[in-house]
């Protein structure tokens, strides 16, 4: 049996992928280039509080992942908390958590808001999606729920976190996002719930960790894979151009741009394919607050003085009961890395986010301010555009005994634990 396996990346699907295929009885190296492992799930000291570098929320219908930490023993670590969301749109401020708050949406016609309550149920329990594939998600919203209600509640959401790619995103991508969010409530007349881990996604990463090195997986921080060669027995990983070790398959649990990097000496056409999707960067903002901004969890901005698109109140849904009267809002900034913001100071960052909050808040004071820090990601969101479908990555690569791991993969999903652990569940049961 062939069963020495590299995983080269530590994120949610490197490790459960680790996981599953210790299950099978295969003899596991992960090696993560960071000094710490978790992706895009990891976390920091946040002055005293482990918390996430970019929030994480878990749906009702997330049932893999739920399933998943009942497996690896912290399936009680998951709360379920009722949250709101609201829309701040051009300056004042709309709860847009129920039916009745929909009717009471000023800003769009009443015809409009019935429109956009029916499309928001009728997402909920739709299941194909394959035909959205093939139109924009701005053409399909617009026939879904009306040109006013599309410039007013969706535009802005797409086209600051897509640029000039707004556009071209596939109607399938943005069903989902619909679909997930919704399956959160039992009805519509049913309060919105959301879940996370006691002790952030921190808990799921820990767990999963100490599960792999158990099971007698061995994980090597702070290496860096530069490329691939094939050898009689398999594959050969190389760390530089001297150190090397021989594997019987590879599991490349890494971004799209970096896979390609890794593999362009053994399949140059492969590795352009890859490189030819493109992603959106991420300036994520986190605030340590004496005071909340608002009362919702989640909440979408329509106002041209903010570049965000949104606010997420992460202590309006877990309340962190270890810091008291502390909250945390997180400001993410989607942007192309190429962006001259990318690489900025984050005292100037920390001031430009403050003046945005006080936007939202004009009452909020800088003596509220405790701490802000600022994390980014180059390879944050795939565009995923019209036709995705026949563009996604195969997890059974052209090279052989190399497999591919990552988030387009997931598509029309959206980049979350849940998709990511089914994906590589289903990956290790099919090919392992």
């Amino acid at each position: 049996m062939n069963n020495k396996v590299c995983v080269i990346g530590g994120g949610i699907s490197g490790l459960s992928a680790a996981y599953f295929l210790l299950k099978k009885d295969y003899v596991i190296d992960l090696y993560e280039c960071s000094y710490q492992l978790g992706g895009l799930a990891s976390s920091f000291d946040f002055g005293g509080i482990i918390i996430e570098k970019y929030y994480h929320f878990i749906c009702g219908g997330d049932e893999k992942l739920i399933d998943f930490a009942d497996e690896i023993g912290i399936g009680e670590k998951i709360k379920f908390q009722s949250t709101k969301a609201a829309c701040f749109y051009n300056g004042k401020y709309y709860p847009f958590s129920t039916p009745f708050d929909l009717l009471k949406f000023f800003p769009i016609s009443p015809i409009s808001r019935l429109r956009f309550g029916f499309n928001t149920a009728y997402s909920k329990v739709r299941k194909k999606w394959e035909h959205l594939d093939d139109i924009s998600a701005k053409k399909w919203l617009i026939r879904s729920i009306g040109e006013e209600a599309y410039q007013v509640i969706w535009h802005p959401l797409l086209k600051e976190k897509f640029g000039e790619y707004y556009d071209q995103i596939s109607a399938s991508w943005i069903w989902h996002r619909i679909h997930r969010v919704a399956s959160s409530r039992k009805n519509i007349f049913s309060k919105e719930k959301m879940g996370y881990f006691e002790g952030g996604s921190q808990t799921l990463i820990n767990a999963v960790t100490q599960k792999i090195q158990k099971m007698g997986g061995i994980i090597h921080l702070n290496q860096k894979v530069e490329h691939i060669k094939k050898s009689n027995r398999g594959l050969k990983v190389y760390f530089d151009s001297k150190k090397h070790h021989e594997f019987d398959k590879i599991v490349l649990a890494v971004p799209l741009p970096v896979a390609a990097e890794i593999i362009k000496n053994l399949d140059l056409e492969f590795s352009e394919r890859l490189s030819s999707i493109k992603f959106i960067g991420v300036i994520c903002g986190i605030f340590r607050l004496h005071d909340n901004i608002t009362a919702a969890f989640w909440l979408n901005i329509n106002d041209p003085r903010i570049a965000a698109n949104g606010l997420i109140e992460y202590t309006n849904m877990n309340p962190l009961e270890e810091i008291r009267r502390d909250k945390i809002v997180y400001m993410p900034f989607y942007l192309p890395v190429g962006n001259g913001r990318f690489p900025e100071d984050e005292s100037i960052l920390q001031k430009d986010f403050f003046k945005m909050l006080k936007i939202i808040k004009p009452e909020l004071s800088t003596d509220c301010l405790v701490d802000f820090r600022v994390f980014r990601s180059h390879y944050a969101q795939p565009i995923c555009n019209i036709g995705f479908k026949d563009k996604m990555p195969p997890v059974k690569t052209p090279i052989e005994h190399l497999f591919l791991l990552d988030s387009t993969q997931i598509y029309p999903s959206d980049r979350s634990l849940n998709a990511m652990i089914g994906l590589t569940e289903n990956m290790v049961k099919k090919y392992f």
